[in-house]
């Protein structure tokens, strides 16, 4: 398992990624508690599951591989965590709102945002785990596949 830590990683992302679709249809199927719950599950995966572990286990292990903790690529991904969690945020007022223009404009900014900073993961971060991370990334895999089959 832990030399595939980084495709585990780019599937979690496109299974979060299908979630978020998801959500968006039920917005727009105008079934608003099925797009609250399925929001709500896509950030606890997404902010709980997904960013959690790359921001305890992942990026510290690649900061210290790379040679410090002052790493501009992982400041700016915490910061793209950060940025996306307001927006998250406001999905869910819009979907309380039932507003579904609302809620499309920034489904479109949130995937604009998703698919940049995925791609910088995927590319500058995910390559390096492996290697990077002690044991070679098992624990963050054993905690991602953990919180999916919890459904977060």
């Amino acid at each position: 398992m832990a030399h595939d830590i980084a495709n585990i990683l780019q599937q979690d992302h496109e299974r979060l990624d299908r979630m978020l679709e998801d959500a968006a249809q039920a917005v727009q199927d105008a079934r608003w508690e099925e797009a609250a719950k399925t929001l709500e599950s896509f950030r606890r995966g997404i902010v709980e599951g997904h960013m959690a572990v790359e921001e305890s286990l992942l990026f510290p292990a690649f900061e210290a591989w790379e040679g410090g903790e002052d790493h501009a690529l992982t400041a700016l991904l915490r910061k793209g965590h950060r940025d996306l969690q307001v927006f998250f945020s406001e999905m869910a007022d819009a979907i309380t709102a039932h507003d579904a223009e609302e809620f499309g404009d920034l489904l479109s900014t949130v995937q604009t945002i998703l698919r940049q900073h995925d791609a910088k993961e995927e590319s500058e971060v995910y390559p390096h785990l492996a290697e990077a991370v002690a044991d070679g990334g098992e624990l963050a895999a054993k905690r991602l596949l953990a919180g999916q089959e919890q459904g977060a």
